[in-house]
């Protein structure tokens, strides 16, 4: 019987506790208040240093940035930097990743496949467009890769999904089957990289001439992939002097 008294004397003991336990947490709370009203402002501090990250890298190149460049571009301490990332790498790491989300996130709405063309240049546009926007994060994912083994994951990671997009494309318009669909979407992906790195990065000459502008690259792109996948040029009344130009044919009359 005593043993029993005991084990409910120290359940009651336990309720006791408990009900203390809450009292001090209630005592507390608008302590909880307080630290959840400073979260929301830590989360725009965090927003700004990567933003003004995206901004410095893309007007510096990430070999000449510092941590610097950041907060005086963010009008914060340089201390305060070092709250938020580890290091400049991780806040330029963070960085890549939002634009490649952000491109993926644009090109994955584009579900209407019913005009080819216009899903390829629109397509196209909007990555030329993200990257035009972005020179810094370009050239980290074209010009450091082999240096900084994070960009190439990025890089590759992301650039995968989007060729799996392009995939579904040629199921849905083209009727490829689902195996080289894959494949043939690696290779067209791996040929806009190639027209995007001479015209954003190496400016070279031979097709600059054909145009600058990001609706002027991707009309280039969307040309030489419509040609691949149908086996004939566009209708010549969708295109610009670009893709006329590259197609070799003339203004409609």
């Amino acid at each position: 019987m005593r043993h029993c008294r005991t084990d409910a004397a120290y359940r009651q003991s336990e309720v006791m506790s408990t009900r203390r336990l809450n009292r001090t947490l209630g005592s507390r709370r608008p302590g909880a208040d307080i630290k959840e009203a400073v979260q929301p402002k830590a989360v725009r501090t965090r927003e700004l240093l990567k933003q003004a990250t995206r901004d410095a890298l893309n007007a510096k190149g990430f070999r000449s940035l510092r941590v610097q460049d950041v907060t005086e571009q963010a009008g914060v301490a340089n201390g305060l930097f070092y709250r938020y990332f580890q290091d400049l790498g991780a806040a330029v790491a963070e960085v890549c990743s939002a634009v490649f989300d952000e491109l993926l996130a644009d090109t994955g709405a584009l579900k209407d496949f019913s005009d080819p063309y216009r899903w390829i240049f629109d397509n196209h546009r909007a990555v030329v467009a993200h990257f035009a926007k972005n020179p810094g994060v370009l050239a980290c994912f074209f010009g450091l890769a082999g240096d900084y083994r994070e960009f190439d994951a990025i890089w590759k990671r992301n650039a995968h999904s989007w060729n799996l997009q392009v995939a579904n494309f040629l199921r849905e318009a083209a009727k490829f089957a689902p195996g080289p669909a894959e494949r043939m979407g690696f290779v067209l992906g791996a040929m806009t990289e190639g027209v995007i790195y001479q015209e954003l990065i190496r400016h070279t000459e031979d097709l600059v001439k054909l145009g600058r502008k990001p609706e002027d690259i991707a009309e280039v792109i969307a040309v030489m992939w419509y040609r691949a996948i149908f086996l004939s040029n566009p209708p010549v009344s969708r295109l610009h002097s670009p893709g006329r130009k590259l197609a070799g044919l003339k203004a409609p009359t």
